[in-house]
């Protein structure tokens, strides 16, 4: 009990956290580059946690060489989710990046269990995954057509960045699942945060140091402040959402990154670029009742199936 209820105040740390993260960050992607911000961010996370697990607990580095394939697959999920979601951040509005980057997750995770046909589910919870896919297929139009809060010219772009999301979407659900069975296996949620972030670090700082604009690269005080900004709006966070996945049921957690984008859209209001759009909060009214729906059907199945 005491462990569940711990996971569930990381995961509202995580979601409330998140809106802030996601409205603040979105708008200093329009001057500072998204590339040294995830270096900067994610190379953080891997010194200090990295260094705090290895002080701590260095034999359970065992249960990551072990499995170097998943390790692998890991932190190029974690390396693929993160870019791509900063640089649909720079292009799109807050919410709608939030929405669909947790709005594939359960599509994927349904995918993933083996495909189920419909007819091996109960019409309520078809109902509430159809909701999901009617959401994600709205969120789509009202960025593809320019509905949405973030006014752009540039449909390529905001195509693209469409594009990215999703890709990020897919990819950080699968990233979190083989986290979660390293977290079962054994390895602590510090050594496994700190070391999933090796690739995107490595990317990061090429792609920076190759294509980047110095222009675009804090200097001085506003350096010390992005580098504060980073560490609590992302690595923290971050490493909250671990810490609750790997303590909370998968139906905690689903509903709760399921108000994610709520609170995002709430957040994005103080943010003067962005105007309000009735059709990017219903999207995202319609998104988060259906996959709470869903995720509280599926557990209750589950737990009828366990009884019989």
């Amino acid at each position: 009990m005491q462990r569940n209820l711990s996971g569930l105040l990381f995961l509202t740390v995580f979601a409330l956290s998140q809106a802030v993260r996601d409205t603040f960050f979105a708008n200093t992607f329009q001057s500072v580059s998204f590339l040294f911000v995830a270096a900067l961010a994610f190379g953080m996370s891997t010194l200090l946690f990295g260094g705090w697990a290895v002080l701590r607990a260095p034999q359970e580095i065992r249960f990551l060489s072990g499995r170097p394939a998943r390790f692998a697959v890991l932190n190029l999920t974690t390396a693929l989710a993160w870019l791509a979601y900063f640089f649909a951040l720079k292009h799109l509005e807050p919410a709608i990046v939030s929405m669909i980057y947790v709005g594939v997750g359960p599509l994927v995770i349904l995918f993933w269990s083996g495909g189920e046909r419909p007819g091996h589910m109960r019409f309520a919870e078809c109902a509430a995954y159809t909701g999901i896919a009617a959401a994600l297929a709205g969120i789509a139009y009202v960025v593809l057509f320019g509905h949405s809060g973030l006014q752009s010219d540039d449909a390529t772009l905001r195509t693209g960045a469409l594009i990215a999301v999703v890709i990020g979407g897919v990819s950080i659900t699968v990233s979190h699942v083989i986290a979660r069975q390293f977290n079962d296996d054994g390895a602590s949620s510090n050594l496994v945060f700190a070391s999933r972030f090796l690739i995107v670090v490595a990317t990061a700082a090429a792609a920076e140091a190759i294509f980047g604009s110095p222009a675009l690269r804090p200097e001085g005080s506003q350096l010390g402040w992005i580098a504060l900004c980073a560490f609590a709006l992302i690595v923290i966070p971050s490493f909250s959402l671990q810490l609750g996945i790997a303590r909370s049921s998968p139906l905690s957690v689903n509903v709760i990154r399921a108000m994610g984008p709520v609170f995002v859209f709430a957040a994005q209001q103080l943010d003067d670029r962005l105007s309000f759009s009735s059709a990017t909060l219903l999207c995202i009214l319609l998104f988060s009742i259906s996959a709470s729906a869903a995720s509280g059907l599926r557990a209750h199945a589950e737990l009828r199936q366990t009884r019989d």
